[in-house]
């Protein structure tokens, strides 16, 4: 079985207070991109949602929107901006990872693009620094609470992935491989184990997140580790990651936002 883990992105900022839309905004939001709610969790600061496909978060003036498999974000987008007045649009930002059967996609980036730009004239970037990908950016995306990194462990080999690919494990168990408590004590954590397999958690702390993914399947197996923690924070956890999976590549991306463009940073990490 195939299934693509490799993630799309949507993060948009604005004048508006997304802490006062309503679950209902939300959850017709995602099913523009063919996914759906499976539970939240909520502080004073942000608003996590678990999908089907991936995760949302929603602070006062940003949302991260991540979908994978064969979800359609650029239509999340447009559902967005049919509902809220340009002016009211600060910033947004579409972007996706290269996938592993990228034929397999709804859309290509190119027409995901020409699709953006008819509503707003953004900018289209390609990196290639040892893992391809593209983004759309519009406006001014020098954001608070931004992300600063995302991990991604491709080619899984350790015991635990061919534990994790026969069969559905509970959440409990892959909570305490994960060490998420020895790493994360101050976090709230949701977390979903799926059927047949597959796992996803959110996790927040005041206006910090981080989500993480796991795609068990044999042909296509990924982890992600996403978050807006600063990179000494997380180190120790990244190295975990690394032992638990031995992946056969794995890579680390970094942001570095400015008002004229998305510097991105992508680093090889030798296992």
């Amino acid at each position: 079985m195939f299934y693509e883990g490799s993630e799309k992105r949507l993060e948009i900022t604005s004048s508006l207070n997304f802490l006062e839309f309503n679950h209902d905004f939300w959850s017709t939001m995602v099913k523009h991109a063919d996914a759906y709610i499976i539970s939240h969790i909520e502080n004073n600061e942000v608003k996590a949602f678990l999908l089907s496909e991936s995760s949302l978060f929603v602070w006062k003036h940003r949302l991260l929107l991540i979908t994978c498999g064969e979800t359609n974000l650029v239509h999340a987008s447009l559902y967005f901006q049919k509902m809220i007045k340009r002016e009211h649009i600060t910033s947004l930002l579409f972007q996706r990872h290269q996938a592993h059967q990228p034929e397999r996609q709804k859309s290509s980036f190119q027409q995901d693009s020409l699709t953006l730009q008819q509503a707003l004239k953004g900018d289209s970037h390609h990196w290639s620094e040892g893992y391809c990908g593209d983004i759309f950016l519009f406006g001014d995306n020098k954001q608070t609470n931004a992300t600063k990194n995302i991990l991604m462990l491709h080619g899984l080999k350790s015991d635990f992935f061919s534990e994790l690919q026969e069969k559905r494990i509970e959440e409990e168990k892959v909570a305490l491989k994960l060490a998420l408590l020895t790493h994360f004590k101050s976090f709230l954590i949701d977390q979903h184990s799926f059927e047949p397999k597959g796992y996803s958690l959110n996790a927040i702390d005041s206006e910090r997140y981080f989500t993480l993914h796991i795609t068990p399947e044999r042909l296509s197996s990924y982890v992600s580790f996403e978050s807006n923690l600063p990179i000494q924070d997380i180190e120790n956890f990244h190295q975990h990651l690394l032992s638990l999976f031995n992946p056969e590549r794995a890579y680390l991306m970094s942001f570095n936002p400015s008002k004229t463009r998305m510097n991105i940073n992508t680093t090889v990490i030798n296992n």
